[in-house]
């Protein structure tokens, strides 16, 4: 499903309702065939590059409507952002692979990560779909160099980075110290 026709879906309530009985229904399938062929994996681009993280540590998708930036945080923290009149941490993980940040640009989505208690928010220029993955991942460029990143568990068939969201959540450059300035 590509952005537009997920816009579209937003868009009438009840094609909505529709997709949210379709979400509740496979949530009740035996997760034994799920595991059998691989793990179900959201796919996003993030600049020229493709990501993909597995569907249960994400709890939920959106458009980003807006958010608030931040100033004294690393340049991983894209800003704060309201879900559901919550504020939640944004996370842009183009620094954290020693790419350049860049503010989030219009038609972004936001993915809730929430995995052992913590949760936060990743920054997506795109949505690309949801696939199932099987578990053969080849060392990522990123792995094999000297900046090495827990986080990254190698690149799928598809050339995609495969994410592991609880080594993310446990990166210690997430962690903002605060120094009150006197």
């Amino acid at each position: 499903m590509d952005t537009n026709t997920l816009r579209a879906f937003q868009s009438h309530p009840e094609l909505r309702a529709l997709l949210e009985e379709r979400a509740r229904a496979l949530a009740t399938q035996d997760s034994a065939d799920i595991t059998a062929s691989g793990d179900l994996m959201i796919r996003f681009r993030l600049g020229d590059e493709r990501y993909a993280l597995p569907a249960r540590s994400a709890r939920e998708i959106q458009p980003l409507r807006a958010y608030t930036p931040l100033f004294g945080v690393p340049t991983c923290i894209a800003g704060l952002v309201n879900m559901h009149g919550r504020l939640l941490t944004c996370i842009d993980l183009r620094p954290l692979l020693d790419l350049p940040a860049s503010p989030p640009a219009p038609g972004s989505f936001l993915i809730l990560l929430q995995e052992g208690g913590n949760e936060l928010v990743l920054l997506a220029d795109s949505i690309l779909g949801m696939t199932t993955h099987a578990l053969d991942l080849s060392p990522s460029p990123v792995m094999a160099s000297n900046s090495a990143v827990s986080w990254i568990r190698g690149v799928d068939r598809d050339l995609s980075l495969v994410i592991d969201p609880a080594s993310l959540l446990t990166d210690p450059r997430l962690i903002v110290e605060y120094r009150a300035v006197a």
